[in-house]
């Protein structure tokens, strides 16, 4: 028993010390951020792709060989993109946050030495005291703290996946961009090619007389007003292939083809409103997220509540006075609530959580808004892909028929270009409107939740 208040103290503190995490340093060099952001090779994206976790993205066969699909882009982009790594730590957070909402407070040891410094010493020793002493009423919130620590962790996880899928969903948009603007290149490539070689010929005939001066200033300025349609357009394709690489976590020198055979939808019958509404806000994943903060709130509300209450710990001491004397004993200390009783905190967390259910209230208005909007847009977009398809052959006939005519002289060349360039006009407007129909889709299908949304008839 004499020795008791110098054994305890070194052996508390080594039990303490054995039991620390000890510091590692992680260095903000160059070297480790380039290692951070250095391209896997196709191997090991085959490998992540087929083994991808997400309530919504699928594994995939992953195959770069035959070209960029826009699901292939979509698995690419939540595999590589530099965002999503800043965004996936805060899973450690939570984790963390959960790790602490499950530990009690530490026990409180005190100790405390007499020593004899004058008087009457004979007989007389150093006296100590030793206190050990632990809150328990934080029992009372710990199963609180853990149920909205668990709450926070799933909000927390279903917004990376959230955020995830919006970034599979601009990669998917990148790539459909590209391909319409690949195709309009096409066709401007092949009326430039043709406006080139018409407007030589015409030139040598207006050297030799056969052909008015106005004719041939004619083929020249149309083959000049193409060539700077051209140049824009690609530019808008090298832009979007930097912003495709932006979104999959390429460097701004790599490039990956796209599938030769991919090809821009000419229409679609999209699902009825009811079928996309229900059941929206368990699989829309933002807004089941706003459910778990919700009820992560509402605890802290009760967690609260429970706070206001006296504070109560209970401790033991054992002594030793400078007589020699031994003594134990035990003590209750109690806050006593008389000018904060929590009425702070209660108030700021009953005013959080009225703020998440308004903003959850307010995210579903608008997802359903969102999706009655785009519904109205798909269908403008589809009559408009149909009036084109039915308008581009006749355009087409039209052309061949000013052609003809041109050539047995009953026909002026401007008249000719002039029908020419309208029908060029409709073939870039219907890859236009295709591509505004994929856009659209996509946008369905982050305000409904759906994913590779089906068409009309979605079970």
């Amino acid at each position: 028993m004499k020795k008791m208040g110098n054994r305890l103290i070194p052996l508390t503190i080594t039990c303490i010390l054995s039991g620390c995490t000890h510091y590692q340093p992680k260095p903000l060099t160059n070297a480790a951020v380039k290692l951070q952001l250095k391209t896997p090779t196709e191997q090991q994206l085959t490998a992540q792709a087929a083994q991808i976790k997400h309530p919504l993205l699928k594994p995939i066969a992953f195959n770069l060989k035959d070209g960029l699909s826009p699901n292939e882009a979509a698995i690419l982009a939540v595999l590589r993109n530099p965002e999503l790594r800043a965004v996936r730590d805060k899973h450690g957070i939570a984790s963390a946050q959960l790790l602490q909402a499950g530990l009690l407070p530490n026990p409180t040891l005190s100790y405390n030495f007499a020593a004899l410094t004058g008087g009457l010493d004979q007989g007389k020793v150093t006296g100590f005291g030793l206190g050990l002493a632990w809150e328990i009423t934080s029992l009372i919130t710990q199963s609180n703290k853990i149920t909205a620590a668990t709450a926070e962790q799933q909000a927390v996880d279903l917004q990376i996946a959230w955020q995830e899928w919006q970034i599979a969903q601009a990669a998917k948009t990148a790539v459909y961009k590209l391909l319409a603007y690949a195709k309009q290149q096409q066709i401007l490539e092949a009326m430039a090619q043709r406006l080139d070689s018409n407007s030589t010929l015409l030139r040598q005939a207006a050297e030799k007389g056969l052909v008015t001066e106005l004719e041939a200033v004619a083929a020249i300025n149309a083959k000049n007003g193409l060539e700077l349609r051209l140049q824009a357009l690609k530019l808008q394709r090298d832009q979007q292939q930097q912003r495709l690489n932006r979104v999959l976590g390429l460097k701004p020198d790599e490039t990956i083809p796209l599938e030769p055979d991919l090809a821009l939808t000419g229409a679609w019958a999209v699902p009825t409103f009811d079928k996309l509404t229900g059941n929206m806000t368990n699989r829309r994943l933002d807004l089941v997220a706003l459910q778990q903060a919700y009820k992560n709130q509402d605890e802290q509300v009760h967690i609260a509540v429970l706070q206001q209450f006296p504070k109560i710990s209970i401790g033991f001491t054992q002594t030793k006075n400078n007589s020699n004397y031994y003594t134990a004993g035990a003590g209750v200390s109690v806050t006593l609530p008389v000018f904060d009783q929590n009425q702070a905190q209660i108030s700021l967390a009953e005013a959080t959580r009225q703020q998440l259910f308004d903003e959850y209230s307010n995210r579903v208005f608008q997802s359903t808004a969102d999706i009655a909007e785009l519904l109205t847009t798909i269908s403008a977009i589809n009559q408009q892909i149909q009036s084109i398809k039915l308008a581009i052959p006749d355009l087409e006939q039209l052309v061949n028929t000013y052609k003809q005519a041109l050539d047995v002289g009953q026909a002026d060349v401007l008249t000719y270009y002039s029908a020419w360039n309208n029908c060029a006009d409709k073939q870039i407007e219907l890859i236009s409107l295709e591509l505004q129909l994929h856009e659209a889709r996509i946008a369905l299908e982050i305000a409904s939740g759906f994913y590779n949304l089906p068409a009309a008839g979605m079970s």
